[in-house]
């Protein structure tokens, strides 16, 4: 045993708990001359967090310049050290200690950058690739306790780092998302959201990254000041949310999101003591989960911040849930007055009475979607305000309640400017936020309508107007709806277009066109090398070797974020003889999809060589096919649009009754930079 690790056993055998997690000192050590003297050991070993807390805690007992030759002893643990352990430890000791980090100054932002950096190369090394994550994870730390003076050359790295995600050891990418969610909270402008985008297409990286995103749009929600744009963006976010609770039903932290959003958007619905009530119900369930779940783990110093968030929301949906019990149109308040008032200020100022909700964006959601609904419940019916006044009058605890009195100044000033006239009364924020669809229909005749129908009858009205298609509408393109029809057409005219084929069908064509527009807008910098296929060189400037499998491979993942996930399979053998390349199955039901490379010519007459193959492959089955042919002659022209790319092949062949139909899309690969591309010579 080196004679450092016998006077750090000693030291720890009479150290009390608090010595123990704050670390030695250099004289627990044997002096300044023993620690240089075995500096080494120590910076290479197991122990370099000892080194750090040694040399923090010198740095507070006698200076800069007594800590000088400890310094590079430091700095060369964290740049070497090779012990996925050991580093972990050290940084986490060094992120406790940020004078020292101040002190080691650019030095220290180097290397660790410099780890995070091989950390990518780091192939099957597990530890250099673990070491590359704690390196990034203390970087966020020391960059958010500022620290780190400028996060730049960090964000810089991380957006390099997640280029290419699967080319990433799995142990480093795993754990990437959550830091660059982080990141892009404290820094939304730098396009750390691109990153996270990127990570959407591996499945160990999927959903921390979806969660993330989630959280961002949850950020832009609530730099909304208006209710409708932001009660908009926070049903997206919940949209958000519910896919990645469908993909990984045990995400808690998405649960709760989603029960407090849902709680705040169902205040200001017609079922509001019910809904609030479910989505409160849900969020308990799924805090105490959480609770059980962090009970005892290491949480990093970024994530704390998170978990106030998360209990802010849970206290708000809480508070709503008291108040919209006693929102329902039909609540007389007869009972329990005192209790009603108070549940109801409570949500009213739930940004100034919820203790960890002040300086938290969840105040936001408060003042702007909450706040008005409650004024509406006193507008609503007269009586209700004349409760609240006589409570201002009688009530010694209200009387002096700055809640109740901004309440009741509020609600003059929407009386005042809300009486005079119906077309004043149609105007009311309150029915334009639960009746903005009745109002677009009913235009000039509104204002009549709407005084003389009660309003728990305008609110199931607009419930039922409300239509999933109402939904999809307004973000129709009517491009694509004019595609889809001429292919439906054409489809429609085989006589195998029948239940259990043709949605089946449609939904495979559907996905696959999908597949086609994100081939067409892939960025250069996109998808990393499952797309190298669809650009010219890859990153290198290399001549490129691109082959059937990597094509067909990557059109298979995107298949695979589809609703089709379960009934996709690729490389199918023994089938008419060959081998499919795609193959999807809906029970008994079939369908292949074939991938082709065409480098010489890829006009529509050239590709009809391929559609032989794809319809060989359905003789036992519904005469329809799919192939995806990979354009590889696209020139300085450029690529042919995406709608004159997909046309419907007939293939009738002798002793056949009718044609087995392949939709044939072609899907342009090798292209140049759109900068560089040129208009084709006058004819």
């Amino acid at each position: 045993m080196h004679a450092i690790d016998e006077r750090l056993a000693q030291w720890a055998a009479r150290a009390s708990r608090p010595q123990l997690r704050a670390g030695p000192t250099v004289d627990d050590l044997g002096g300044l001359d023993v620690v240089l003297a075995a500096a080494d050991h120590l910076a290479q070993g197991p122990f370099l967090h000892h080194l750090i807390q040694a040399t923090a805690h010198h740095l507070d007992a006698f200076g800069t310049e007594a800590c000088k030759p400890l310094y590079d002893a430091v700095l060369g643990g964290l740049r070497t050290n090779t012990n996925h352990a050991a580093f972990a430890s050290a940084t986490a000791a060094l992120a406790s200690h940020p004078a020292l980090a101040r002190e080691l100054g650019t030095p220290l932002n180097r290397t660790l950058l410099a780890r995070l950096q091989q950390a990518q190369d780091a192939d099957d090394d597990l530890a250099a690739a673990l070491i590359g994550v704690e390196a990034a994870d203390c970087l966020v730390q020391l960059t958010l306790a500022g620290v780190i003076k400028s996060a730049a050359r960090l964000l810089g790295a991380m957006d390099e780092a997640t280029e290419d995600p699967a080319a990433l050891p799995e142990a480093m990418a795993t754990r990437l998302p959550r830091l660059l969610g982080v990141l892009d909270a404290h820094h939304p402008s730098a396009g750390l959201r691109d990153a996270l985008e990127r990570c959407l297409m591996l499945d160990h990286t999927c959903r921390d990254a979806a969660f993330e995103l989630a959280l961002g749009d949850l950020r832009q929600a609530l730099e909304q000041d208006q209710y409708a744009p932001m009660a908009e963006q926070l049903s997206k976010t919940q949209d958000r949310l519910a896919e990645l609770i469908t993909l990984d039903p045990d995400r808690l932290d998405a649960q709760l999101y989603h029960a407090a959003i849902e709680a705040v958007l169902g205040l200001s619905a017609p079922d509001a003591p019910t809904r609030v009530h479910t989505a409160a119900s849900t969020l308990r369930d799924a805090l105490h989960r959480y609770r059980d779940y962090r009970y005892r783990t290491r949480t990093p110093a970024w994530a704390r911040p998170r978990q106030n968030d998360v209990i802010a929301w849970s206290e708000l949906t809480v508070v709503l849930d008291g108040a919209a019990a006693h929102l329902a149109h039909d609540d007389p308040w007869y009972e329990g007055g005192h209790g009603i008032l108070t549940a109801l200020l409570r949500a009213y100022t739930a940004h100034n009475t919820v203790a960890v909700l002040k300086d938290t964006p969840a105040a936001a959601a408060v003042e702007t979607l909450v706040a008005p609904v409650v004024e509406d419940a006193f507008l609503q019916h007269e009586h209700r305000q004349r409760f609240l006044e006589h409570a201002l009058a009688h009530d010694e605890e209200l009387r002096d309640d700055p809640a109740a009195q901004q309440l009741h100044v509020a609600l003059l000033h929407r009386t005042k400017t809300s009486m005079p006239s119906l077309g004043q009364q149609a105007s009311d924020q309150g029915k334009a936020r639960r009746w903005q669809r009745l109002a677009h229909q009913l235009k000039d005749d509104f204002a009549a309508f709407v005084d003389q129908t009660p309003e728990h009858v305008l609110d199931r009205l607009e419930l039922g107007l409300r239509t999933h298609e109402d939904v999809l509408a307004p973000i129709a393109d009517p491009k694509y709806g004019r595609l889809k029809a001429r292919l439906l057409k054409q489809l429609e005219s085989s006589s195998d277009w029948i239940t259990g084929i043709a949605d089946e069908f449609t939904a495979l064509l559907e996905t696959t066109i999908r597949y086609a527009y994100l081939c067409y807008d892939v960025g250069r910098k996109m998808g990393g090398s499952y797309t190298e296929h669809l650009r010219k060189r890859d990153k290198e400037g290399k001549k490129q070797k691109v082959d059937e499998a990597l094509f067909h491979q990557h059109y298979r993942e995107v298949l695979q974020f589809s609703a089709l996930f379960s009934v996709v399979n690729s490389e199918v053998i023994d089938k008419a003889g060959g081998r499919t390349d795609i193959l999807v199955s809906f029970g008994a039901v079939q369908f292949n999809v074939e991938c082709k490379i065409e480098e010489d010519d890829a006009s529509e007459t050239a590709l009809r060589q391929y559609v032989a193959q794809a319809a060989e492959y359905q003789n036992t089955n519904a005469g329809f096919a799919i192939l995806l042919a990979l354009d590889k002659t696209v020139d300085v022209e450029g690529a042919v649009n995406l709608f004159s790319s997909i046309w419907i092949e007939p293939v009738q062949r002798p002793g056949e009754s009718e044609p087995c139909l392949v939709v044939i899309i072609r899907i342009p690969g090798g292209r140049e930079n759109p900068n560089l591309l040129r208009p084709a010579p006058a004819s």
